[in-house]
């Protein structure tokens, strides 16, 4: 049976209008299915653990709607290896759902589903919270705060107007990162731990990941001076973010980052101000459906 876990308002009420379109096809080709209707912030969490707790055998959990509906579908899940999870998107961003490649209407999504093979897929953890997009620090935190302050302007538009502002008035930090070979300082905009390429729907900030390597992508650009912020700004657009002198790339299945204040970090676009930088991938144990 395909269970369906999905905000009713998520990208403008798009994914209500995914159900209807989706229901008639299900019914013409007989699909055990359920739909789950979530009614308020973290109940897709609650949801998913209660289908997947006890499971014997695979479970299909399908996630239908943005990249939060995606996140708090993949905290809920008692046991990723007895999972096989879809995804229907219908959010503002879907970041992770482009990379991998699954088409944004729904009959092709549902096509992905019914047609396609569920594949080991990774996904990172960070301080007992999962994450299957990016987890980073540093100006990103800062920009889905004022993105979560917009009024006027909604989706990757509101979220662009963000970037572009925050760049300029935003603080650059210290923090060390701490690698095998020993600490690393750094004076940084942004640390991002990437298993997918994009954040902000459509921000190529890790631009080469790979959701299916054993490894994230670990970018850290550190001091742009303030006359080198607009051209910086044009290579992160060209996805040419990783030949800027200023930043430091490489894969790694661990990323470590300490500071003396504390820094808030964000795992697929939710903020969160007391957990430990300690970011590993889990590999390949989660299913997912794609192509």
């Amino acid at each position: 049976m395909l269970h369906f876990i999905y905000n009713p308002v998520a990208g403008k009420g798009k994914s209500a209008q995914f159900r209807a379109a989706l229901q008639p096809r299900l019914d013409a080709l007989a699909v055990d299915y359920a739909f789950h209707e979530t009614h308020r912030r973290r109940e897709a969490i609650e949801l998913a653990r209660k289908l997947t707790e006890g499971a014997q055998g695979p479970v299909d959990i399908v996630a239908m709607g943005g990249d939060g509906t995606l996140n708090e579908v993949l905290n809920g899940i008692a046991d990723p290896k007895n999972v096989r999870l879809g995804i229907i998107p219908c959010g503002s961003g879907n970041d992770f759902a482009a990379v991998a490649n699954i088409p944004q209407t729904p009959e092709g999504a549902l096509d992905v589903l019914l047609n396609g093979e569920a594949k080991p897929t990774d996904f990172l953890e960070c301080g007992g919270v999962r994450g299957i997009n990016a987890i980073g620090t540093g100006i990103d935190v800062d920009i889905l705060r004022r993105y979560n302050r917009m009024k006027r302007l909604k989706g990757s538009a509101a979220y662009l107007a963000s970037l572009i502002i925050t760049l300029f008035v935003y603080k650059k930090r210290r923090f060390t990162e701490i690698t095998g070979d020993g600490p690393r300082e750094h004076r940084a905009f942004i640390a991002c731990a990437g298993n997918g390429q994009r954040i902000g729907g459509g921000i190529p900030i890790c631009p080469e990941a790979k959701i299916d390597d054993g490894l994230m992508d670990i970018v850290i650009v550190d001091d742009v001076t303030r006359p080198g912020i607009p051209r910086a700004f044009i290579k992160l657009m060209k996805r040419k973010i990783l030949t800027m002198r200023t930043t430091v790339f490489r894969r790694d299945s661990r990323l470590r980052i300490e500071s003396d204040g504390g820094m808030p970090i964000q795992i697929d676009g939710e903020i969160y101000e007391d957990l430990p930088f300690d970011v590993r991938v889990v590999p390949g144990i989660l299913k997912v459906y794609r192509p």
